[in-house]
């Protein structure tokens, strides 16, 4: 495995069905097919490296889409070391092998990304039509070797943005956990089956328990805001109509989540998903005494959730929650001081990646106490991102067997580290 902030380099065990895996993935914006591989000489580019790679034989049949018409292209570099900077390296590229192409008189288009990225959005590839008319390669750079591949799917923006925008009811001074982070929060709640029941007890406006039931889990929501369940009854109607649903997938309370159990006797819950309760909304950092009383709250209010959340977790269950962090600057955070509020009822903190890596790879925002961090550049208050897991050890999350198959060896995945 090979990791910079943009990309993750992996050499699988399995193949992977990538048009099943996309969809589930979150922040993952692309999965990209490694083809070659190649050593690097001192601070050689990537287009030093490939320049003799690149035939018309080889950028047709082994990357480009079969198409009648005009062939579109794109280039994208992803460096695997933060230290490295490419100018107009994915131009250089670009138009190296458009130049090739158009020697065997073939008519050629080349998508260049947008200044200063040196790689091509999900909106450039999608609305190019890039993956149909041609291919999209990617470089992958490090400090002593240089991969190269191809796109072989790309993240559906506009469909993330439907499940977020055209639902019936929002509530924008609460704020709302994007489709994608919920996401991948469910991802990290555990080995799933078919129809297992999830828990949301802050349910709001409903987006963790749409997008479970997009994951085919069934739902219990819950929240102690009558206008919430409202809402979150409107969203979720709208969503299983627009993405067909079966009905009877979901079930809505309002309830006190430090009484949450008394609504449960008929669900066997296997995880819980939750943003929580962040607290206030605030425009810029608060006052330190005013954050310590934020805290204080908080912390009440979970030591008395989380004894209830043990009444009706099976050991090994998890509970996946955002957690306010105030930004105080770019890569600076004021946390919640404690979380005995957990561990001292039996739960436990699951790394969300192994310790040598959150280690090696500083970027990824892992923090001592192995939580993770997810906010928008504008925020205020972050989310840290925390997995508790209730009882005894479980095993790892791994790739269930549904989602694998054809034949990928190697995956890229263009990772969204701030939505």
């Amino acid at each position: 495995m090979a990791c910079g902030p943009e990309v993750v380099v992996l050499e699988l065990d399995q193949p992977l069905n990538p048009e099943k895996l996309q969809p589930r993935l979150g922040g993952v914006i692309k999965i990209i097919r490694l083809i070659d591989t190649f050593q690097k000489k001192g601070k050689e580019y990537p287009s030093q490296v490939l320049g003799p790679y690149f035939t018309f034989k080889k950028i047709n049949n082994d990357y480009f889409t079969p198409y009648t018409g005009k062939k579109q292209f794109g280039v994208s570099i992803y460096t695997l070391d933060p230290a490295l900077r490419f100018r107009e390296e994915a131009t250089r590229v670009a138009f190296l092998i458009k130049k090739i192409l158009q020697e065997d008189a073939l008519s050629v288009r080349a998508v260049i990304p947008l200044f200063p990225s040196q790689a091509l959005s999900s909106v450039q590839v999608t609305e190019n039509q890039i993956l149909a008319k041609g291919a999209e390669i990617v470089v992958v750079s490090g400090t002593q070797r240089v991969f190269i591949g191809k796109t072989i799917s790309v993240q559906n923006y506009e469909d993330y943005g439907r499940r977020d925008y055209q639902r019936p009811a929002r509530d924008e001074k609460a704020g709302m956990i994007p489709p994608k982070v919920a996401q991948s929060m469910i991802n990290l709640g555990g080995n799933f089956k078919p129809l297992d029941y999830v828990l949301d007890p802050f349910c709001g406006s409903g987006t963790i328990l749409q997008e479970a039931t997009l994951l085919g889990l069934r739902v219990v929501g819950s929240d102690l805001d009558s206008k919430a369940i409202e809402n979150s009854e409107k969203n979720l109607e709208w969503f299983r109509n627009r993405y067909h649903i079966a009905i009877g997938r979901y079930k809505l309370f309002q309830s006190d989540a430090a009484e949450i159990s008394l609504q449960l006797p008929k669900f066997d819950i296997k995880a819980i998903i939750t943003e929580g309760t962040l607290g206030p909304i605030y425009g810029q950092v608060p006052k330190k005494t005013e954050m310590a009383a934020n805290f204080k709250m908080l912390t009440k209010l979970y030591s008395q959730v989380f004894k209830e959340f043990a009444k009706f977790l099976q050991s090994g269950c998890r509970v996946v929650m955002c957690l306010p962090a105030y930004k105080l600057r770019a890569s600076e955070y004021e946390y919640m001081p404690s979380i005995d509020f957990a561990l001292t009822s039996g739960y436990t903190v699951v790394d969300p990646l192994p310790k040598d890596i959150a280690k090696k790879y500083k970027f990824l925002k892992i923090t001592e106490r192995g939580s993770t961090v997810y906010d928008r550049k504008d925020q205020v208050v972050a989310r840290e991102i925390i997995i508790f897991q209730y009882g005894k050890l479980q095993e790892e999350l791994t790739i269930s067997n549904d989602q694998l198959s054809n034949n990928d060896q190697v995956l890229i995945g263009n990772l969204e580290l701030e939505n």
